[in-house]
């Protein structure tokens, strides 16, 4: 229960770990330490889980479609080199401390609606702002919507209102901004919550092909064939992607995921 004790030991052998409960304007927040890694700590939203980081190991991505958005970043991200990303929705920022990590020489801006879950993220869960990594409290509709054009090389939607993408960024006329402020060339990895038979997931694939020219889906094999309900990852460009490269790269792991085209969910429109 939220506010128990754990017996067990924190992040590199610190105190007990404990449950942190926060009330806050987008509902109840609960970090919850994880029994079987010493430094995980899933986060809550009103019960439901909005993202997970390892204190000690911020290159450990835990939750499925966060491991699966992180084996795609190894082909549309390649280490070493040099970028911007734009992050839409903070969540447990277990992404953009991912790639602080693995990728020092990517420059993020991350918008996350919440006060409270930020706070929550640089007292509990190890958020470092820096010259590198600029948080900012807004609407990320509205941070955008005033980007400048051509400023970023991939842009990350994963902003919910429980398991909803939040309704102005859902619309042709938010896709076109996200395309105005990615570079030529640039990405828009989106991710989605639907289930059978598909009217979000198809809704926004039919979007992104019409605004970008070019987009693939990919996620769980039974996701992606219909069977059951979970994460859609769209991803659209407006150049050709790498649909081979994310294949093979996608097909192993802890999180196998499948990559089709998203014609497969737009049909579906």
């Amino acid at each position: 229960m939220a506010g128990r004790r754990s017996s067990r030991r924190g992040a590199r052998g610190g105190p007990p770990a404990e449950t942190v409960r926060v009330e806050s304007g987008v509902g109840v927040l609960e970090l919850v330490p994880d029994r079987a890694r010493p430094g995980g700590r899933l986060l809550l939203i009103d019960g439901l889980a909005h993202g997970y980081v390892d204190l000690d190991d911020p290159a450990h991505l835990e939750l499925d479609y966060v491991a699966r958005i992180g084996a795609a970043l190894e082909v549309l991200l390649p280490r070493g080199a040099a970028a911007d990303v734009l992050h839409l929705g903070g969540g447990a920022f277990s992404l953009p401390r991912y790639l602080a990590s693995t990728r020092p020489a990517v420059t993020q801006t991350v918008v996350e609606r919440s006060g409270a879950v930020i706070r929550l993220a640089e007292r509990h869960l190890r958020l470092r702002r820096g010259p590198r990594l600029r948080v900012l409290q807004g609407d990320a509709g509205a941070e955008t919507e005033a980007s400048p054009d051509d400023a970023y090389d991939l842009v990350l939607g994963d902003a919910f209102v429980g398991t909803e993408t939040p309704a102005p960024m859902a619309t042709v006329a938010f896709a076109a901004h996200v395309r105005r402020v990615l570079r030529p060339g640039g990405r828009y990895l989106l991710n989605v919550v639907d289930q059978p038979p598909w009217p979000f997931a198809a809704e926004q694939a039919a979007i992104l092909l019409r605004t970008f020219g070019h987009a693939l889906a990919f996620g769980g094999r039974d996701v992606v064939r219909g069977r059951h309900a979970g994460n859609v990852l769209l991803l659209a460009s407006d150049a050709p992607l790498p649909r081979d490269a994310l294949a093979r790269r996608l097909a192993g792991g802890a999180h196998p995921a499948e990559v089709v085209p998203a014609e497969r969910f737009a049909d579906r429109a």
